[in-house]
Formats: C-alpha cells, sequence, structure tokens
C-alpha cells in the first residue's frame, strides 16, 4: 500500500505546526510531556538506525516535543545540587548558552524571568549559577533587558512576604551581591526598584542593597573625571552607607563597616568624605556587638594603610607646620586684599571709561516710541533716598546700565524734593539731567553708600564687571602667578588640616581600642593587635601604649592570641631599616631598649618571654647579640642607661640559649661587680638577673635523672657578690637594697652550699655594724649621755639583709633540697628495683608511677622523715649552718612523737639531734 501523502507548509513560528489548516497538512498531533517522552525516544532511535532520516516523519511528535517544555529540561537540570561542581561546568556552559538562544530567537524573556525567580526562591545553591547565566546573557547575547525584568520582579516583592520566607530572601540577597560584582553598570540603571527594601524588615535584602551601591561606587563611580550627575549618585549611595552604618540591626551595621573597608582600600573614597567615615568608624567602637567592633577596628586599620596624608600621623608634628602655614595663607590674603584696594580706579576715571556705553544705551531707551518704555524699576515704600542711591550705584558698578536709568527716571517722580533727583533745570534735555543724576551718585554721593557695605562695592569694582579699557588687566602674568601661589597655599592648608583632624580621630581611637585589647573574644583581641602594629608603624606617639599594653597577652592560654603578639612583635622590632646588618641590630637594640624605660617587673617578665621564644628559634641575627656584648664592655661609646638596658636584654636572651651569658660570665662578673667605687648598684643588678637566667628557676622536676646546675662556693661570681653586699652596706645607697636581693636571690640559686656564704655576708655586715656602734660609744666624752645609736639606714639594710637571706633559706629548703632529696630517693628505688626477683618486679609492676617516685599517697610525715634521714646521712650538705637550720623540725618530732605513724622517725631525729651535738 502506498504511503498517504501529506503538504507539509512551513511555518513562520514553532507555534504553527500545532494548528490545522486544512485536508492531509501535516501537523504535530500530540505534544508529549516528559513523563512519556523517554520510551518514545528509544522508538525514535530504533527507527532511525532502521529507517535512516525517514523515521521522522513517523515519529515527528516525538522530535517536535523535545525541541518544544526543552528549556524545561534546561532549568530542571540547574536544579540539581551538584550543578555547580566544577566537574559539571560544560554542562552548565551549554544549558547557559542553550537559554541564552532561546532568549534572543524564540522570545523566551518572560519565562525565564519567572523561572529564575522561582528557582532562587527554592534552591539556594542557585544563586551564583543564575548570576554567571545572566551576566552572560546581557554582555554577550546583549539581553541587557532580563537584568531589569528580573530586579523589578525582586523589587516588587513585599517585604512582609520575604521576612516570612528566609530561604527564598537569602536566595534574592545573594543573587542582588553577586550580580552587582559582575554587572554592575547595567544594575544600575535598576536601582531605584529596589531601594523600598531598604527600609524593609528583612536585614539580609538590606545587605544585599548596600553591597550592590558599594559595588557600583567601586567600578562604575570611581574617579576624579566624574560627570555631575554620576558624582551626584555616588554621593548618594555613599550617604545611603553612612545612614546604614546607624541600622538597628547589627548585621547591617557590620555590613557596612566591611564594605567601606573595601571602598578605602581600592582608594574609592572621595578625601572629603575621610572625616565622616573615620568618625563613623570611631563611633562604632563602642558597639555592644563583638562583630561590629571588630570590623570598625579592620575599617580604622585600613584608614592608616591607605590614607593619603603622611607616612608618619602625629598630631603634635602636624600642629606645627598647621600654624605655620595658616598664617602665612593669611598674609597672602592680606597682600592680595591690599594689592586688590589699590588697583581700584577712581570713581572719576571709571565714570568716564563707562560715560560713552551709558550715553548710547540711554539714548536708545529715550528713542523707544510711547508704549514701548521698558518696564519701570519698583520702588518700595519703606525705601529711602539713600537706599535707592545705593541700588543705582550698584548697577552702574555692575554694568546693568539699562537699569539703573529706568530706576533713575522713576526715582526723579518719587523723590521730588530730595538731592540729586530734585535738581531740575528747565534748559537741560532729558539725558543731559539723567547723566547729571547718574554722575552725581556714582562719583559723590555714593560714599555713604561704600561705607555701609564696602566689601560688597569693593568687590563689584574689582571683579570687573564695569567696561573699562584704562582698567588693569586681570591676567597680567605677575598677578595670575600671585593668583596661583594663592591657591596652591589654601590646597597646602586644606592638607594639613585634614592631616591633622584625620591624625587627632586615630588617637582618640586609639584611647578606646587600647580598652578592648582583653576582651574574651579572640578574633576581636586580634583585630586591636594589628591596629596596634599599624599604628605604631605610622609613628602616631600613643601607640607605644598599645604596643606595651598587648604585652602581658604573650601568657594567654589561647594560642592564636599568643601567636599574634609575637607577629606583632616580629614585625615592630625583627625587621627594622638599615643599610648593613649591624645598621639593623642597632636599630632593633634602640627599638627594644625604649620599650624597657620606666618599665614595671611584669612588662621585663612579659618582653623576656617573647625575646626567648625568638632566640630559640634563632630569629635573632648573630650581629644583636655581637653588639649587646661590645656596648655591655663600653668598646662602643654609649651612655649608662644604654649600657645597663643592654645586659637586661643580654639576660633575657639567656632564657632562651643560656650559652649567651654562661659562656662569658667572667665578662659579665667584670663588667657590674668589679672593684669600684662607687658602685653602680643598678647595673650590677641587671648583671645578677642576666646571669640567673642560665639554669632554671622553677622548682626541678622529681624525674630528673641529673643533678641540678650548681657553681662551687669558691667561684668568683660569689667573692664578688659577697665583697660588693659588705661593701656597700655601711653606705646610704638607696640601690644598695634591691640590688642585695637579687645577689642572695642569685647565691642560693646558683652557689653549692649558699648558706655558708650568706652566713659569711651576714657576719661581715653584723660586723662592720658593731664596729659603728663602737666608733659611737668611743667618741662619746661624757659616759653618762645616753647611749650611742646606730643610723638607721645601716639597721634597715641589716635587717633587710637577714629577711631576705631567711626567706631563701625557706624557699630553697623546700625547692632544691627537697627536690633532691626526692630525685635521689626515685634513683635509689629504681637502683633496688633493678636488683629485685622477677616475681617481686611482677608485683612492683604493678603500682602506678606517682606511686613510684612517691608523689601520691606520701604522708606529711613521710616526708618529713626523708627529710632528716637525708640531713643524718648527711648526704646533701656539711656544716653546722645546715643542721642549725633544722634544729626546730627536729625537736618537734623528738618531743612529739605521736603525731606520726612512721615509728623510725623518732629515731631518726634523735640520731640527727646527736650528730648536731657533736659538730
Amino acid at each position: 500500500m502506498a504511503p498517504q501523502m501529506y503538504e507539509f507548509h512551513l511555518p513562520l513560528s514553532p507555534e504553527e505546526l500545532l494548528k490545522s489548516g486544512g485536508v492531509n497538512q501535516y501537523v504535530v498531533q500530540e505534544v508529549l510531556s516528559i513523563k512519556h517522552l523517554p520510551p518514545q525516544l528509544r522508538a525514535f532511535q530504533a527507527a532511525f538506525r532502521a529507517q535512516g532520516p525517514l523515521a521522522m516523519l513517523q515519529h515527528f511528535d516525538t522530535i517536535y516535543s523535545i525541541l518544544h517544555l526543552v528549556t524545561g529540561c534546561c532549568y530542571r537540570l540547574l536544579e540539581n545540587p551538584t550543578i555547580n561542581h566544577q566537574k559539571n561546568r560544560p554542562t552548565r556552559e551549554a544549558i547557559t548558552h542553550l537559554l541564552g538562544v532561546a532568549l534572543t530567537r524564540y522570545n523566551h524573556m518572560l519565562s525565564a524571568t519567572v523561572k529564575i525567580i522561582q528557582m532562587l526562591q527554592h534552591f539556594e545553591h542557585l544563586a551564583p549559577v543564575l548570576v554567571a547565566a545572566v551576566s552572560l546573557w546581557a554582555t554577550d547575547y546583549g539581553m541587557k533587558s532580563i537584568v531589569g525584568e528580573i530586579v523589578r520582579e525582586i523589587g516588587q516583592k513585599c517585604p512582609q512576604e520575604l521576612s516570612r520566607d528566609p530561604s527564598g530572601t537569602k536566595g534574592f540577597a545573594a543573587f542582588l551581591t553577586e550580580l552587582a560584582e559582575r554587572v554592575p553598570a547595567i544594575l544600575m540603571s535598576s536601582m531605584c526598584i529596589l531601594l523600598d527594601h531598604l527600609d524593609g524588615e528583612n536585614y539580609m535584602m538590606r545587605n544585599a542593597v548596600l553591597a550592590a551601591m558599594a559595588e557600583m561606587v567601586l567600578q562604575v563611580l570611581s574617579g576624579d573625571q566624574l560627570e555631575a550627575a554620576a558624582r551626584d549618585t555616588r554621593d548618594q549611595f555613599l550617604d545611603t552607607l553612612q545612614a546604614h552604618g546607624h541600622d538597628v540591626n547589627s548585621f547591617v551595621r557590620s555590613r557596612v563597616l566591611q564594605l567601606f573597608t573595601r571602598i578605602v582600600q581600592q582608594k574609592a573614597l572621595p578625601l572629603t568624605r575621610f572625616q565622616a567615615v573615620v568618625a563613623l568608624a570611631v563611633g562604632r567602637l563602642a558597639d555592644k556587638s563583638v562583630l561590629v567592633c571588630k570590623n570598625a577596628i579592620q575599617l580604622l586599620a585600613s584608614f592608616l594603610a591607605n590614607n593619603p596624608f603622611s607616612c608618619k600621623l602625629s598630631d603634635a608634628d602636624l600642629a606645627g607646620p598647621l600654624q605655620k602655614e595658616t598664617q602665612k595663607l593669611q598674609e597672602m590674603r592680606a597682600q592680595r586684599r591690599t594689592a586688590a584696594a589699590s588697583a581700584v580706579l577712581d570713581p572719576e576715571e571709571e565714570w568716564e571709561a563707562m560715560l560713552p556705553e551709558l550715553k548710547s544705551t540711554l539714548q536708545q531707551l529715550l528713542q523707544l516710541p510711547q508704549g514701548e518704555e521698558e518696564i519701570p524699576e519698583q520702588i518700595a515704600n519703606t525705601e529711602t533716598t539713600e537706599d535707592v542711591k545705593g541700588r543705582i550705584y550698584q548697577l552702574l558698578a555692575k554694568a546693568s546700565y539699562k537699569k539703573a536709568i529706568i530706576l533713575t527716571r522713576e526715582a526723579t517722580g518719587h523723590f521730588q524734593e530730595s538731592e540729586p533727583f530734585s535738581h531740575i533745570d528747565p534748559e537741560e534735555s532729558e539725558e543731559t539731567r539723567l547723566l547729571n543724576i547718574l554722575g552725581l551718585i556714582f562719583k559723590g554721593p555714593a560714599a555713604s553708600t561704600q561705607e555701609k557695605n564696602p566689601r560688597e562695592s569693593t568687590g563689584n569694582m574689582v571683579t570687573g564687571q564695569t567696561v573699562c579699557k584704562n582698567k588693569p588687566n586681570m591676567s597680567d602674568p605677575e598677578e595670575s602667578r600671585g593668583n596661583d601661589e594663592l591657591v596652591k597655599q589654601e590646597m597646602l592648608v586644606q592638607y594639613l588640616q585634614d592631616a591633622y583632624s584625620f591624625s587627632r580621630k586615630i588617637t582618640e581611637a586609639i584611647g578606646i581600642i587600647s580598652k578592648m585589647m582583653y576582651e574574651n573574644t579572640t578574633t576581636v583581641v586580634q583585630e586591636v593587635i594589628e591596629f596596634f602594629v599599624m599604628v605604631f608603624q605610622f609613628g602616631v606617639p600613643q601607640a607605644l601604649f598599645g604596643v606595651r599594653r598587648m604585652l602581658p597577652l604573650i601568657w594567654s592560654k589561647e594560642p592564636g592570641v599568643r601567636e599574634a603578639v609575637l607577629n606583632a612583635y616580629r614585625q615592630l622590632y625583627l625587621n627594622p631599616k638599615g643599610d648593613s646588618a649591624r645598621a639593623k641590630a642597632q636599630a632593633l637594640i634602640q627599638n627594644l631598649s625604649l620599650l624597657l624605660v620606666d618599665a614595671s617587673v611584669g612588662t621585663i617578665q612579659c618582653l623576656e618571654e617573647i625575646l626567648c621564644e625568638f632566640v630559640q628559634k634563632d630569629e635573632l641575627k648573630p650581629a644583636v647579640t655581637q653588639l649587646l656584648w661590645e656596648r655591655a664592655t663600653e668598646k662602643v661609646a654609649c651612655c649608662p642607661l644604654e649600657r645597663c638596658s643592654s645586659v637586661m636584654l643580654l639576660g633575657m636572651m639567656a632564657r632562651g640559649k643560656p650559652e649567651i651569658v654562661g659562656s662569658n660570665l667572667d665578662t659579665l662578673v667584670s663588667i657590674g661587680l668589679d672593684e669600684k667605687f662607687p658602685q653602680d648598684y643598678r647595673l650590677a643588678q641587671q648583671v645578677c638577673h642576666a646571669i640567673a637566667n642560665i639554669s632554671d628557676r622553677r622548682k626541678p622536676s622529681l624525674g630528673k635523672r641529673h643533678p641540678p646546675f650548681r657553681l662551687p662556693q669558691e667561684h668568683r661570681l660569689f667573692e664578688r657578690l659577697r665583697e660588693t653586699v659588705t661593701k656597700g652596706f655601711v653606705h646610704p645607697d638607696p640601690l644598695w637594697i634591691p640590688f642585695k636581693e637579687v645577689a642572695v636571690t642569685l647565691i642560693y640559686q646558683l652557689a653549692e652550699g649558699p648558706e655558708v656564704i650568706c652566713a659569711q655576708i651576714l657576719q661581715g655586715c653584723a660586723k662592720q655594724a658593731l664596729e659603728k656602734l663602737e666608733e659611737k660609744r668611743t667618741s662619746q666624752e661624757d659616759p653618762k649621755e645616753s647611749p650611742a645609736m646606730l643610723p638607721t639606714f645601716l639597721l634597715m639594710n641589716l635587717l633587710s639583709l637577714a629577711g631576705d637571706v631567711a626567706l631563701q633559706q625557706l624557699v630553697h629548703l623546700e625547692q632544691a633540697v627537697s627536690g633532691e632529696l626526692c630525685r635521689r630517693r626515685v634513683l635509689r628505688e629504681e637502683q633496688e628495683h633493678k636488683t629485685k626477683d622477677p616475681k617481686e618486679k611482677n608485683t612492683s609492676s604493678e603500682t602506678t608511677m606517682e606511686e613510684e617516685l612517691g608523689l601520691v599517697g606520701a604522708t606529711a610525715d613521710d616526708t618529713e622523715a626523708e627529710l632528716i634521714r637525708g640531713i643524718c646521712e648527711m648526704e646533701l650538705l656539711d656544716g653546722k649552718q645546715t643542721l642549725a637550720a633544722f634544729v626546730p623540725l627536729l625537736l618537734k618530732v623528738c618531743n612529739n612523737p605521736g603525731l606520726y605513724s612512721n615509728p623510725d622517725l623518732s629515731a631518726a631525729a634523735s640520731l640527727a639531734l646527736g650528730k648536731f651535738c657533736m659538730i
């Protein structure tokens, strides 16, 4: 059977294939839904493989259905959450271009707009994908109008509806924000539609609109060559941003500060806005929101980094030049006014110059036909003759001759009895009479008017409004040069004034930000630290206060805060400017020495911890150590304070590397404890501090196998300490007491048998006190006089020395002696453990580490018993002084045996007392 023949009419649009226009016309019978397309598509594929292109005739409905809801398939593919993954980029691009063709050729604008709005409401992940698509359509396909259509749909959304739909609002906000970043110029024409959302309840939409404004300021409305309309738009956007810096929502306030930070960083903020935005940032430092405070600090830091004024912002340094240049500007203006006043023409000469044109104007007015005269100038009933004369003078000065003549004619009828309008000669023509009146007003009587308003009249005369051939030419080169210099000076003064105001605001901010350094929020503390680093680098004097204030944060338990402090001091001190390694080392030492001026003990300890960290990580160059030693040994000329600070810094560095001081111990002893008078006790004190850092000052660990580091009693260090303390005892130097305290501490820290050395010092000082007392007695002639008395400072020195020795003896017993006994106990138990049988080893292995070391479960009497056994065995120290210190404890045990559970304790105490008696 022959196949049926159909007529196929070429359609003007795809929709015409759905309409039947006649018998046997080839049309689409059914548009298949997506649900029914897959099986029909498989059938078409099989037919196509069998019949080739002729299969199209039988399956045309399937092909038409695919080509027809195709955009729907594209949108369904975009709904896939993985569509924005990098691996699906080719699919995204293909869909975008396919929809772009549909927009340009098949009038898909309305459908695309509706579909995009729906997808943004339901799929948050689609915002960047749709932004990329819309940007491509607007640029590559020329469909800019789709941006306006989408924005119009978003702008027409009810704010109440958006507040109820946070998911959709988030999608709209993300879409607008990213679209403004890509095509800000296209979006700017539709911004007026979105302004209503700035007053809405949803803060995300407010943030999106404000971010779009910021992008337009950055990308479209920046630069100095903007037209007036563009400049007005930019100012309106910036006004809106500033206003929302006080928004009721903290997220909006924070976002505004972030946007201003970007604008400042990209140098898009007009200079005239600097003061206002800086004031906004300073005000937000007191915000109750931590996030707002953090962003306010970042904004101020950006202002510092990108300020157009100076690399040094000290208001004290700027005040002098500002005052000087302001005075110079005032002098230049005074000279300008004097020159201008001297350049004014004589009224007679001016009158002669304007007379020809004035006559011509008057003749033209007099020749006008009846009824065509100019509308007369109105004279108010309250105006006097002098007022009208002043008006006429001003009109003549401005070369408004016609109005001056008309007003004069009106005044002659209004003031017929007042001079000069009453001066009428019947033989004179009207032209001559009016010229005479005008001449009298301009040349003579107008002087009274000039006195009333000299600036206005003089200004009008100087501005060159009158026509005068003999008047000086304002374009004279010398005068033009003077004008240029005046303009330059005004600009210089304005620059200095802006810099000074900016510096004052930064100084104000420093006081507020410094109080935020110990906030509980780590991120805020880090921002504060970075801010002070930047302020210090710009030379603001008050920044040193913040740099010192951050020092205690080195002990923070937050690793981020501690690392921020270390990084701050790395930036400020480890990379100084200099042409050579020595010059850099000298600058570094000078900067660190400034921190030590009037520094407290706590500040010094914090700086010591920081330098210890730097030394351990080898961040301090060898040139620094070498220069410090040269200053300490006076190989380099320096003042006593600089020498003292060098010794302090060497001691701090010894915490990280004890060999810095340990290998030069004799040199340090010579520096601070040499035989000279008067003794520099401040330097000697710092030498003792430096030497103390060669050993660990903390309580020894009980598990350490090696004995603590100590020097023999005969070491030169202790000899010099003993002599320096003893010789200075009888001199009323206030610095001797703090030096003596450090010296006693150092002896107990480093010496073997420190109580022996300190006993010798006490004996020497007491002997000198007795000698002084004896001298007083022998000097008394009459034995009946009152008993001789020692000077107060001697008793104070003696009691202070005895107190320091007693305190250090107690610390020595608690830490050094007890620790050493426990260390030996551990070693003894380990030795016993090695000699035990395997069975005993298995039993003892069940005990814990703490029990092995004797740290857990040990009672007070156990500890005291261990201490007494050590004394009895004389394992630690020998000598009468050592045992004498334990006598109170031994007596307590002997007299109260029932207080202790250890039965051997009383016997050990008795044995120790017996040894003491034998000695």
